[in-house]
């Protein structure tokens, strides 16, 4: 019985779902497959579970080496927690049903994934203002970007030397892209194209585990997310100093609200492709995401002078009530539609300034961009945290969901 729950929380676990998500699937397979009580403690690295039954009881350690995000997996394991509470698999059909979800091919292929990441990123250059070119040299550039991931993915090669190479190419192949197109400003195009390798589930995850208490974990996703920003950070600086453009960032004014939503909701499409969201909750996730940018945006325009934090908390919120009411309505997990949901809301910008003035060693504009991205990152996930915390109480109609 261990063996088999101890297996479902580690494919949740690989697979991008959260710690409290983990806890709750193994204890509900636990239970039900015999156990009065699951003492079950999950890190990013590792699941320790005790199994106890009248006076008995059991212990099994196991680790987790592999990292990624697919969400169609763990939204398959919750159906299978749920089908298992009616009784209707025994131990040796769970197992194998747990085998069958963890080596079944991605919901989209690796076209579609390529087209999707594109189409999302040259949406993110013409959110942060750039024009036509710079939004088709960043979708060329993060699809070719993305396919190396994939291929180095299945070569085995480790996290962080994936993201080094993709940031390279990625990076080299936009600014020789502007140049070609005669686009003076090359950085708007920079930042969005090399978005897709900003760890963003990463950063408002870890944040969201130290609102809620779990210590160890936060600070475990905060440490990863550090190091990817960190590698993103060197491979910007090796082609930096191999092909020493004059990066152009200046601040430029947003579309119009109504073509901002529609560019927020095909960048969170996107990536909810990327993450391989189940197809019932596509929409919605993208629905979410844009219904978060869109309430910020009407908060920048209705009160200028409010801090940014103010309407990233409000999105958050905002994200987590839409994710709530459709999880119950699709039967999914909420972050099955929340974690798409929130990528239109991560700092880009600052995250990109941060890393690349720390690149150039300018530390104090550095410290300074990513304290800021800091903040907002923090603000999302406090409103993302203070919703779950109001819709897990028992007086919530979707409670338990």
């Amino acid at each position: 019985m261990l063996g088999v729950a101890l297996r479902a929380g580690q494919l949740m676990l690989e697979n991008g779902a959260n710690t409290a998500r983990v806890e709750e699937a193994i204890s509900r397979f636990g239970s039900a497959l015999g156990a009065q009580r699951m003492d079950v403690f999950v890190t990013p690295t590792g699941i320790v579970v005790s199994a106890i039954a009248g006076e008995q009881h059991r212990t099994r350690v196991v680790r987790v080496t592999k990292t990624g995000i697919d969400l169609n997996r763990v939204a398959a394991i919750n159906t299978l927690a749920d089908r298992v509470s009616g009784g209707e698999f025994d131990r040796v059909r769970l197992l194998d049903e747990l085998e069958r979800i963890a080596h079944a091919p991605r919901l989209y292929g690796f076209l579609p994934t390529i087209l999707a990441v594109g189409i999302a990123c040259a949406c993110f250059s013409l959110l942060f203002g750039g024009g036509l070119p710079e939004a088709l040299v960043a979708g060329v550039a993060s699809g070719v970007g993305q396919s190396l991931r994939e291929v180095l993915a299945r070569l085995g090669v480790g996290r962080l030397a994936m993201t080094f190479l993709v940031t390279v190419v990625v990076s080299g192949l936009t600014l020789l892209g502007t140049r070609a197109l005669g686009v003076p400003e090359p950085g708007l195009a920079l930042a969005a194209s090399v978005l897709l390798l900003v760890p963003g589930v990463l950063m408002v995850s870890s944040i969201a585990d130290l609102f809620r208490g779990d210590t160890l974990s936060g600070m475990a996703r905060a440490a990863s997310a550090a190091l990817i920003v960190s590698t993103v950070g060197g491979g910007l600086l090796l082609v930096l100093l191999s092909l020493g453009p004059e990066l152009g960032l200046t601040v430029r004014e947003a579309p119009p609200l109504l073509p901002a939503s529609v560019l927020a909701l095909a960048a969170a499409l996107g990536f909810a492709v990327l993450f391989d969201v189940p197809l019932r909750g596509l929409l919605l996730g993208g629905l979410a995401g844009a219904a978060g940018y869109a309430l910020r945006a009407v908060l920048v325009l209705l009160a200028p002078a409010a801090p940014p934090e103010a309407g990233m908390f409000l999105a958050g919120f905002l994200i987590i009530m839409v994710s709530e009411l459709g999880g119950y309505l699709l039967r999914l997990p909420t972050s099955i539609i929340s974690i798409p949901g929130f990528i239109p809301l991560v700092p880009g910008v600052l995250a990109f300034r941060a890393v690349l003035a720390l690149a150039e060693q300018d530390y104090a504009v550095g410290t300074a961009n990513l304290v800021q991205a800091t903040l907002r990152v923090a603000a999302l996930a406090a409103g993302l945290g203070t919703a779950q915390s109001l819709t897990r109480r028992r007086w919530w109609p979707l409670a338990g969901r």
